[in-house]
């Protein structure tokens, strides 16, 4: 069969990609699954926002950042908050120091030249579809040349009201946009479409006119969740063909399944309790505090001892973050602190 016209198509389900820290972002490892290529494949052939759901630590956020990857593309991320306002994706504009150097200016106190430019940034919309009118307005180390194409991410867009989809849709139907200080329309027909990733955590229903523009992707866990954490404990850890320093693992696969195992108890203590559950993210954060704390031991066997023994001491601090009250609770963190403590000390060395 002959392969789509997608960027996205010589990708296989299994591979690992390797995305370098930025300012932004820590570095990573991201193991792609057949659901996230295929739905990539349609948004971008659609020219549709792909909007990603899940629990959080399913690994949403960092879809796009593989996907910038993949496509050698820039990568421009948002993240919504309760007050974020729609205008906010497009640019944004500080009245208050345009009012003060105002002011300033008429009592005499500088002679300073009120410049526009100064209090105008271009937000991340405005970046993926007018770069070159953007870059006037960012900082010299921001205005790099034209990249080959722009992935925008728009991060928990659940935690905004519903003005702000709607707004989005807006601009995604018409593909431009006025803003105040530039002449010309931003974007317009013939600007390349960037990707737009969209990421949710269902905390709040989204419009169904929203969702109609859109890929839907929804990232959960398999059912064996315990296997599903450590095949991505293994994407960070375990060894990898053809990568320098990955030709052995960084740690053994006890301590993947063993940190993944507590965590797996540890969700079914707080869900019983309808709390947020623990999951990628912890289960990672921890694995690289074991990493860190004993990647100068040469002994392997002692380096894995010291790992399952400090897993179990520390994994209540990692996993247990809800204020439990009751001590005879599995979700009770400083009881299960203690007691994991004194098991770890009372295994054989």
């Amino acid at each position: 069969m002959t392969p789509p016209k997608s960027p996205f198509a010589g990708l296989k389900a299994g591979t690992i990609t390797k995305l370098d820290e930025t300012a932004e972002y820590v570095q990573s490892w991201h193991q792609w699954s057949q659901p996230e290529i295929d739905a990539l494949t349609l948004a971008y052939a659609a020219g549709r926002p792909l909007l990603v759901r899940g629990e959080p630590g399913t690994g949403k956020t960092q879809l796009a950042r593989a996907a910038a990857h993949a496509l050698d593309w820039k990568l421009h991320a948002e993240t919504i908050h309760p007050r974020f306002e729609p205008h906010e994706l497009r640019f944004r504009f500080d009245a208050v120091k345009r009012l003060a150097d105002a002011q300033a200016a008429g009592s005499g106190k500088t002679k300073r030249v009120l410049v526009e430019r100064r209090y105008w940034r271009p937000g991340v919309l405005w970046k993926a579809y007018g770069w070159s009118s953007a870059t006037r307005f960012l900082p010299s180390v921001e205005a790099i040349a034209e990249p080959k194409g722009h992935v925008v991410l728009i991060d928990e867009i659940d935690k905004a009201d519903s003005d702000l989809p709607n707004s989005l849709l807006e601009v995604l139907a018409q593909r431009s946009f006025h803003v105040e200080p530039v002449l010309e329309p931003i974007g317009g027909p013939t600007v390349q479409r960037p990707l737009i990733v969209i990421t949710t955590n269902e905390e709040r229903d989204l419009p169904a006119a929203f969702l109609r523009r859109c890929i839907v992707l929804s990232l959960a866990a398999d059912d064996h969740y315990a296997g599903w954490l450590v095949a991505r404990g293994k994407a960070h850890f375990g060894a990898l063909e053809n990568v320098a320093g990955r030709e052995q693992p960084l740690m053994d696969e006890d301590v993947l399944w063993q940190a993944a195992e507590q965590l797996v108890k540890d969700r079914d203590a707080v869900a019983s309790l309808n709390l947020a559950k623990p999951g990628l993210a912890e289960y990672l954060d921890l694995l690289y505090a074991l990493h860190a704390l004993f990647k100068d031991e040469a002994d392997a066997e002692q380096c894995t001892a010291a790992q399952l023994k400090w897993l179990a001491r520390l994994s209540a601090y990692g996993y247990l973050k809800h204020a439990v009250e009751d001590p005879k609770n599995a979700a009770h963190q400083p009881t299960q602190a203690t007691e994991r403590s004194k098991a770890a000390e009372q295994e054989p060395r």
